[in-house]
C-alpha cells in the first residue's frame, strides 16, 4: 500500500524535531539519554538487508514524542536502516488506511523492503504502555496526556518499545532474507 511517493514527502528525524512546534526537548532528552546495550548493538550492525521505516505521526502526538527518538537512536546505529516521518495531519487519506478499530491512531511504523512495500508494522505504543493506560483509572484525556509523557520518561517503558522495534526490524530482515 505504500508508495514511492509517500516515502518522498516524508522527512528525516533531524528535519522533523527543527519543524517541531511541541514536544521538542523532550525528544532531545529522550534521544540523548537513550542507552543502547552492547547486545542492542550488536543486533542492529547484523541487520543484513535495507529496511526503510516510515513513521506517521506528529511531533504533538505524546506517544510519537515517546516512541520516535528510541527510533530514531537505533537507526543512527545502522547502516542498513533509513527513516523518514511523513505528518499524519498533512496526509490524512494515506493515514486512513492504517486505522485501528475505526481509529487513527499515531505513530503508525510502516517496515518497508527497498520497493516500499509494507513487512511489518507497530502502531501507538508498547504493550506495558496500553495496560497502564487502559486500565481505566485514568478519566480525562488532559490526564491521560500527562500520564503518557511520565510514561515514556520511565527507562522499562523505553526499553519495551527499543525491543519491540527490534523485534520488528528482524523480523523484516529475516523476511527479506538473511544470509
Amino acid at each position: 500500500m505504500t508508495e514511492n511517493a509517500e516515502w518522498d514527502k516524508a522527512i528525516t528525524y533531524e528535519k522533523f524535531l527543527k519543524n517541531a512546534r511541541e514536544n521538542i526537548e523532550l525528544m532531545k532528552a529522550r534521544y540523548n539519554d537513550l542507552q543502547l546495550n552492547e547486545t542492542d548493538l550488536d543486533t542492529l550492525k547484523g541487520i543484513q538487508n535495507n529496511i526503510k521505516i516510515l513513521v506517521i505521526g506528529t511531533e504533538r502526538c505524546n506517544d510519537t514524542a515517546g516512541n520516535l527518538p528510541i527510533l530514531a537512536k537505533m537507526v543512527d546505529t545502522s547502516t542498513k536502516l533509513q527513516l523518514r516521518i511523513l505528518d499524519a495531519d498533512a496526509n490524512v487519506e494515506f493515514h486512513q488506511h492504517y486505522k485501528v478499530n475505526g481509529k487513527r491512531k499515531t505513530p503508525v511504523l510502516l517496515f518497508l523492503n527497498q520497493d516500499y512495500e509494507e513487512l511489518c508494522r507497530w502502531v501507538e505504543r508498547p504493550n506495558a504502555a496500553y495496560k497502564l493506560i487502559n486500565e481505566g483509572t485514568i478519566q480525562s484525556v488532559e490526564d491521560r496526556k500527562a500520564e503518557l509523557k511520565k510514561l515514556y520518561s520511565d527507562p522499562e517503558i523505553q526499553r519495551q518499545s527499543l525491543n519491540e522495534f527490534l523485534r520488528l526490524i528482524l523480523r523484516a530482515d529475516f523476511i527479506l532474507g538473511r544470509k
